[in-house]
């Protein structure tokens, strides 16, 4: 990748981060490249970095060649012709061949002429169609760190999505890459999962059926960043149904959990993995929450500059008392808006003093905030939430771990709600705490798998909409049982 040290520092430039060594034997035994099937295949890795996968590929590959009786010298040309790497990075290029060429050395295999390439593999067209198997650690970039490849990076159709992630683009890449009975194996972000900009490839592997395994590391983290991972394994070929994986990390390896069909684990364009019986009542919950809108659930405010908007103030004037739905604290909020949800006009708010000098004081953050279409500086930055503030509602928390974290409250009319969702209803609390205050929402939340730093997850205003108006239907007379993972 051609980029600019100057500005971003390497490990977010270049998405560089180290594998450890039990990730690399588990990608590789995912994907099958052990025993004599190995022998003359051809595998790559695009990043290679210092070269943590293709260590063990060369050891694998003598140890296999040498226990069959290849001579050394057809095994030192099969090094060079059938392993392959790619690193824009010079240094660690020159670490990866010396660090090939050690493995090498410990088998008495001498002077391999090794295929790593110093080059941005965004560009290299080479390997297209000849790999057997494409494996790594793919970088993780996002496309607006990205300096001088911007554009050799929305090139590509997995790219075309929201705000990018590079490796999503090396997945294009690895597909691309592979022959026609080729495999593909990367540790990568699960936000792909469900993220907007992963939707391209996800359209692409349902199209394709190309997945074949994937393992789910949860809250497992095998990296320093606090990013949570997948295992994913890809086919050219399609596959009727997929193997998933979770992850025993005392002994740092994947256990099967599930077969799973395709209709199993795709949800309204996102990848839900669990144990099959759970996705079916997952899939069961989405078609009849469409039954009911006994519930709707928004987004709260969204100011765009919560620090002059929301504090304690100590004037009223154009205030409501507003609820910060992820602590439950309840201070005061200017708002620029009538009881109507349309927004004063400027030279009529400034008239009271207090909220005149407030402005004034503030006015160049204010215009500053990335505003969306059609708003006034002087507004919130998002629309979202303004037209219910009149309306009772109830206020709650969306990162949880169990019961005890969650935090619902009421909102009385006049109230308004940030840092968090509202729900809309005509039923009565009791109802509504009785159905979130469950193991079985604990549950549903966590089997969506949108995991945050502490063992927490998320869930959105979608989500939560879909569980509360399944469990309307399943109480107005639909018996199916509960939700609980066992």
């Amino acid at each position: 990748m051609r980029q600019s040290s100057k500005m971003l520092s390497t490990k977010k430039v270049n998405g560089r981060v180290y594998t450890p060594n039990y990730i690399v034997l588990n990608i590789l035994d995912l994907c099958d490249y052990s025993g004599i099937g190995i022998l003359g295949k051809h595998i790559i890795d695009n990043s290679c970095g210092d070269g943590a996968f293709l260590v063990e590929v060369v050891r694998r590959y003598c140890e296999i060649a040498q226990s069959h009786n290849v001579s050394d010298s057809q095994i030192t040309l099969d090094l060079g012709k059938f392993i392959h790497g790619i690193e824009i990075d010079f240094d660690e290029c020159q670490k990866c061949r010396q660090n090939l060429s050690e493995v090498a050395d410990c088998f008495g295999i001498k002077s391999v002429n090794w295929d790593v390439n110093c080059a941005d593999t965004l560009t290299v067209k080479k390997y297209d169609g000849k790999m057997d198997f494409v494996v790594g650690n793919p970088p993780y970039v996002r496309v607006h760190n990205l300096l001088d490849n911007y554009t050799d990076v929305k090139q590509f159709s997995f790219a075309q999505n929201g705000m990018t992630d590079l490796y999503i683009v090396f997945y294009e890449i690895g597909l691309n890459m592979l022959n026609s009975t080729g495999t593909l194996g990367y540790i990568s972000p699960s936000s792909l999962f469900n993220s907007v900009a992963a939707a391209t490839m996800r359209k692409n592997i349902i199209c394709n059926n190309n997945l074949k395994k994937v393992v789910d590391l949860k809250h497992f983290q095998p990296f320093e960043a606090t990013t949570y991972t997948t295992i994913m394994i890809l086919t050219k070929e399609a596959n009727p149904f997929i193997d998933y994986y979770e992850y025993d990390q005392n002994n740092f390896e994947p256990f099967v959990v599930s077969r799973l069909n395709y209709e199993n684990f795709v949800m309204n364009d996102s990848f839900v993995f669990g144990q099959k019986d759970v996705l079916e009542r997952l899939q069961e919950m989405v078609l009849y929450a469409k039954c009911s809108t006994a519930y709707i659930v928004k987004n709260g405010f969204a100011t765009l500059y919560d620090d002059f908007f929301i504090g304690n103030w100590d004037f009223d004037d154009y205030t409501i008392p507003i609820i910060k739905a992820s602590t439950g604290v309840v201070k005061k909020c200017i708002f620029p808006y009538d009881s109507f949800g349309n927004l004063v006009p400027f030279d009529g708010l400034i008239k009271i003093p207090t909220i005149r000098e407030h402005y004034y004081a503030h006015i160049d953050r204010l215009k500053k905030r990335s505003l969306e279409k059609d708003s006034h500086w002087y507004a919130f930055g998002r629309s979202q939430g303004i037209n219910d503030v009149y309306k009772r509602k109830y206020a709650i928390n969306t990162l949880i771990r169990d019961v005890n974290d969650i935090k619902l409250q009421v909102a009385a009319s006049g109230t308004g709600v940030y840092s968090g969702l509202y729900i809309l209803t005509d039923l009565g609390f009791d109802e509504l705490q009785q159905t979130l205050f469950s193991d079985d929402f604990v549950s549903y939340v966590s089997i969506l798998g949108k995991y945050k730093s502490g063992g927490y997850y998320t869930y959105s205003s979608k989500d939560l909409s879909r569980y509360l108006n399944y469990k309307f239907v399943e109480r107005s007379g639909y018996n199916y049982g509960q939700f609980a993972i066992s």
